[in-house]
């Protein structure tokens, strides 16, 4: 039987319109209802689900779906109308043309939810900020994909999968050539779903999510919504959507003596650790030796045992480590427009005759890494500049941590013997997805263990031969992650998934210590400055660790949206809609109750966020050279 001449009366009334935008929206519902019930049961004890939740959870994303295909119908009837008419009858081409255009949207949403399944496996969030800008970058990305999955057969499994679907609904879709309503019916009904989809746009938010917990609350959404929404979200101005101050009060700490007591060293390198969280190494309880050189160097440095991280991204652990300012709403500084000329650490270095470099084992135009350090008075090396002798192993992500260091220690090789100090910024890229790394150097096999244990290792080796250089004795050492391996957790901003570790080790300079205070990423800068003796570290926001505290120690952490001020008892999160949240703390510092009484740590929050905010608006974080300091009256 052909399409003109199958009987219209086989489907529902409210399907003969738009038969193909009516399947291709059952097929929607039901395979992000499977992802969602999956992705419970796979959450199901960190998420605390019961039997309960998870029916609330279903029922509510169920209504998520259907909010996110009433935004999508429009394009979707209007798809369907490319291909149906009543006006003549359907001839084979039209009908493979309608078959082929269902099999290829049916096949991108299950593509879809494999994306949004591994993006859970990794985050424990929908998609969100960060995927958005994983778009941009689609070399690294695609090539990670391709390295860590058996991409080939997913895709050919799901190829066969839309195929039989397409074939078990051949008659369903027939009809779609010969719509059963006129014309006339079906333009309004379009006009209808934009009306529709107008009014979903402006009544409905991601904050309808609802749960116990911010597991429950992803587990509600919908991770193309919530794809979009980040889509649109990305610049964040604190000002407009943020709690303020009626003036900005941001606290100042009196200068204070120091705790630790150490000569200036003359060269600093910071080491900054890709995903290297805490609980990987054994001062943060992990019994499988996987970080014996981390460890050593906190036996044998200046350990700050309690630090925690600005952010869940690369760019915000750079960002703290050369801008030392709390992680804004929105993009971190590094990507945003009118970054150059900042006053970073390599800015102030670079007034007192340092050769300042950033070197990355991978390729810096990721994350705008390239253009944001060559702009700020540092000289930028990527994988692309190594020289052939300093390329080994490599995956899409960088080279292995070990040759990212062998050149290292050659360019601090030529800055020495210039006579000139030099400051050396490395990132490694080895504990990254795919965990790939060279053989024969640890004794475990590639995984996320072997990446730890391996960069390490490298580690390890780099200070072994640092050692042996003249310029050993005069240099700092700072070894800190750029941010945790997970931010997945019960609440929006858990306090155990920013703790990284942090030593600064300079044996002939600074004597063995543990500092148990708490203490923010945005405060390495200002140390780094007090070890040299130079007094630009007060012209920072974060504090020297070298020096007392008035308080039992805080920090500052973030998401793209969530800013936070930690305290050992507290946890303050400012939220847009000029939302706050004052968690209580238990002993492991784990929020367990909302304070009814905002305290004085609500206005220690806002004093920070809202003086960063300004600084940046007014174009106060503009370096100032030290000449011109010098002769302003």
């Amino acid at each position: 039987m052909t399409a003109s001449s199958a009987p219209q009366q086989t489907l529902p009334r409210f399907a003969r319109p738009y038969p193909l935008a009516f399947w291709w929206g059952g097929a929607f519902l039901i395979l992000h209802s499977a992802l969602r019930l999956t992705l419970a049961l796979a959450t199901w004890h960190n998420a605390q689900l019961d039997a309960v939740s998870l029916l609330a959870i279903l029922g509510r994303g169920l209504l998520f779906d259907a909010v996110t295909l009433a935004l999508l119908a429009p394009v979707l009837l209007v798809l369907e109308s490319l291909v149906g008419t009543r006006r003549k009858p359907a001839g084979h081409l039209r009908i493979a043309l309608l078959y082929g255009l269902a099999g290829v949207l049916l096949y991108a949403f299950g593509f879809g939810v494999l994306a949004e399944w591994f993006f859970w496996d990794e985050f424990g969030v929908r998609f969100n900020f960060i995927a958005v800008d994983y778009l941009i970058y689609t070399n690294e990305v695609i090539g990670n994909i391709r390295e860590s999955f058996p991409v080939g057969t997913l895709l050919g499994l799901l190829a066969l999968a839309v195929v039989f679907a397409v074939w078990a609904s051949r008659n369903w879709l027939a009809r779609a050539a010969t719509p059963g309503v006129s014309r006339g019916a079906r333009i309004g009904i379009w006009i209808m779903s934009v009306l529709l989809a107008a009014g979903t746009a402006t009544f409905w938010s991601i904050d309808a999510r609802r749960g116990a917990n911010e597991y429950q609350k992803e587990l509600s959404a919908n991770g193309l919504y919530s794809f979009g929404y980040a889509f649109t979200h990305n610049a964040i101005d604190y000002f407009d959507f943020y709690p303020t101050l009626p003036a900005a009060e941001f606290p100042q700490s009196k200068e204070l003596p120091r705790t630790v007591n150490a000569s200036a060293p003359r060269n600093v390198v910071i080491v900054t650790m890709e995903s290297l969280s805490s609980s990987y190494t054994a001062h943060g309880g992990n019994t499988q030796g996987l970080t014996p050189n981390i460890d050593r160097l906190a036996d044998n440095g200046l350990f700050l045992a309690n630090l925690r991280a600005a952010g869940n991204r690369t760019v915000r652990g750079l960002e703290a480590l050369s801008l030392a300012i709390p992680p804004l709403p929105g993009h971190s500084i590094i990507w945003r427009d009118h970054n150059q000329n900042l006053e970073t650490l390599g800015a102030v270095l670079a007034d007192h005759g340092y050769t300042n470099r950033f070197v990355y084992g991978g390729y810096a135009s990721f994350d705008n890494m390239d253009i944001y350090f060559s702009r700020n008075h540092y000289q930028p090396a990527d994988r692309n500049q190594f020289p052939e002798r300093h390329r080994g192993f490599a995956n899409i992500w960088g080279l292995a941590d070990e040759h990212l260091y062998d050149y290292a220690l050659e360019l601090m090789d030529r800055d020495a013997a210039s006579g000139k100090p030099f400051l050396m910024h490395l990132m490694t890229t080895s504990n990254h997805t795919p965990f790939t790394f060279p053989d024969g150097r640890i004794d475990l096999p590639r995984g996320r263990s072997g990446a730890v244990k391996y960069s390490d290792w490298a580690l390890g080796r780099f200070i072994a031969a640092a050692r042996k250089k003249p310029w050993f004795k005069d240099t700092l050492f700072v070894v800190v992650a750029d941010h945790c391996a997970s931010s997945k957790g019960r609440t929006s901003l858990p306090p155990e998934n920013y703790h990284i570790p942090a030593i600064l080790y300079a044996p002939a300079h600074i004597a063995p210590h543990t500092d148990t205070r708490l203490a923010s990423q945005i405060d390495l800068v200002p140390s780094v400055l007090d070890l040299l003796n130079l007094p630009e570290r007060s012209r920072f926001m974060g504090r020297s660790v070298l020096r007392a505290y008035p308080d039992a120690g805080r920090a500052l952490i973030a998401t793209y949206q969530k800013l936070g001020y930690l305290t050992p008892e507290r946890l303050v999160v400012l939220s847009p809609g000029r939302k706050i949240e004052d968690w209580q703390l238990d002993t492991a510092m784990n929020p367990v109750a909302l304070v009814p009484q905002a305290g004085a740590e609500v206005r220690q929050a806002i004093g920070f966020y809202q003086e960063a905010a300004r600084r940046l608006q007014q174009g106060a974080l503009r370096h100032v050279p030290m000449q011109a300091r010098a002769s302003r009256p």
